[in-house]
């Protein structure tokens, strides 16, 4: 007899694909952007004064509080699923705080000395718990759904450039777990929406002839890539680039006074992000033109050019490439096809056009210079791979096109080699090379059990050395492993199937 369950189509399976792999990587990493969404959930707030201490990126102004030093578009986001989950978190953590017996805070088993220290305050205060299980639910609700949700987009985006909807179904995987996307979506940071936002204008700008023409999807369009400004200043850069890109196709495709009227659109859109910026920095700051940056007491780099802006350092242009620490190819050696699509040409063998191509080429090259200039870029070996990040999905839409005209055999293991080094990274969150040898010598693992296998009898009945994070992590591995299979072996519906065959 035939089930009568519900059948999953493509965008139920891509969705919940990304849900549950992004939420099983989840990362204790406790990110700056954490804390106003914590003051925000808790306190109404995004100041973040009872956290000083806690981060270096958190500072105090005379007479005003204290404020991280960036903006706040992640930390708004985040704070909306720890906001409804926050009653449940304050009942598990103050039943394990009184639990708690008194004593030093216990070791934490982790080579790095600023993560030993971040814990053992963490700990004295109490906060230990509150911060794993708000930066869990954050993840689980925020993080990994919104990252879930952008494999359907990828998939619309190359569903309107011809590739069929399988290869587009495949490739909008390989873009989540073989590119720098799946190490990134590991917890809430602000560099992973700003390639969100930059991806979700872009989707909003296309159409299957060229450029999209309706003032409210315009709109939309810049209100979308005007967060990503909201999340951080070097979200600026896409979204000039994405204006340029737009101003150029509409004043191809309409006539002028049409195509500046839309583009008005487009503009009046960004605004809104961009409004809800320069209001929190007169709030905050007093001054609504002037960023955190302005503000913030001196740091290592600060006194380099106008804080911590310089000429672009041809050594950390190298490392922003090559660096095995935090590299784009290093973390995305995948990516490197895309510089290869230009010699597809134009005509026969290419499905992006000349436009787009100059759009992903540009914006990765004005983004390199950005982040060859800010001197900060050489603290990224902190966390990784991320000032590059809103490249990633542009170059990836470049890189499609060349993975569909390579030989079959070379594709695949291409994606299985990129796919394997993603999740090496994914699980370990250490440089290129260390996280490979890593899982090859020890087998694979999950960074949230690792921290807590890291601290020890904390959180566990047993010292690190009593069981290995890859033995912790194999039940879970297990589960996932067993949710993917069912996701993916659910019947396709009947009219999906139609669309499958004609479409290849």
């Amino acid at each position: 007899m035939r089930s009568r369950a519900p059948r999953l189509g493509t965008g139920a399976r891509l969705l919940l694909t990304g849900w549950v792999v992004y939420t099983l990587h989840f990362a204790t990493d406790i990110a700056r952007e954490h804390y106003p969404a914590f003051s925000l959930a808790e306190r109404a707030t995004l100041r973040v004064d009872p956290y000083l201490g806690l981060h270096p990126d958190l500072f105090a102004v005379p007479g005003r509080g204290a404020f991280i030093n960036n903006n706040p578009g992640a930390s708004l986001l985040g704070a909306l699923p720890y906001a409804v989950a926050r009653p449940l978190v304050d009942v598990v953590a103050a039943r394990a705080i009184a639990d708690r017996s008194d004593g030093p805070p216990p070791e934490f088993a982790d080579p790095r000395p600023d993560r030993r220290e971040f814990f053992a305050r963490a700990y004295a205060r109490g906060l230990d718990i509150r911060f794993g299980l708000a930066a869990g639910v954050i993840q689980a609700f925020g993080t990994a759904p919104l990252s879930a949700a952008m494999l359907l987009v990828m998939y619309a985006v190359l569903c309107r450039f011809g590739f069929s909807a399988r290869e587009s179904m495949w490739l909008a995987l390989i873009y989540g777990f073989a590119t720098p996307i799946f190490f990134r979506a590991a917890f809430l940071n602000h560099n992973l929406f700003v390639a969100h936002a930059t991806l979700g204008g872009f989707a909003l700008l296309q159409r299957a002839d060229g450029i999209a023409r309706d003032p409210r999807r315009l709109a939309a369009a810049g209100a979308v890539t005007g967060t990503g400004l909201l999340c951080d200043y070097a979200g600026a850069v896409p979204l000039v680039a994405l204006g340029i890109y737009a101003l150029a196709r509409l004043w191809k495709a309409l006539p002028a006074g049409q195509a500046i009227s839309r583009f008005g659109a487009m503009v009046a859109g960004a605004c809104v992000p961009v409004g809800a910026l320069l209001a929190y920095q007169a709030w905050a700051f007093g001054h609504p033109l002037l960023p955190a940056q302005h503000y913030m007491p001196a740091t290592q780099y600060s006194g380099q050019g106008w804080n911590g802006f310089a000429w672009p350092a041809l050594d950390l242009l190298a490392q922003n490439l090559l660096d095995p620490r935090f590299g784009l190819l290093a973390f995305g050696p995948l990516l490197g096809l895309a510089f290869a699509q230009p010699l597809l040409g134009n005509r026969d063998r290419s499905r992006i056009r000349p436009p787009e191509r100059a759009l992903a080429l540009g914006l990765f090259f004005a983004l390199l210079v950005f982040a060859s200039a800010n001197q900060y870029a050489r603290l990224q070996w902190n966390t990784g791979f991320r000032m590059l990040a809103p490249a990633v999905p542009l170059l990836f839409v470049l890189c499609a096109d060349v993975l569909t005209q390579l030989p079959r055999r070379i594709a695949i293991a291409l994606v299985g080699l990129a796919a394997a080094h993603s999740w090496c990274l994914a699980m370990v969150r250490a440089d290129a090379i260390a996280s490979i040898a890593t899982v090859l010598t020890s087998g694979p693992r999950l960074p949230w059990l690792t921290s807590v296998w890291r601290a020890g009898g904390s959180y566990l009945p047993l010292a690190p050395g009593q069981l290995s994070p890859s033995l912790l992590a194999a039940p879970f591995l297990a589960l996932g492993a067993a949710l993917l299979v069912w996701i993916w072996t659910r019947g396709w519906p009947e009219g999906q199937r139609r669309i499958e065959r004609a479409q290849g």
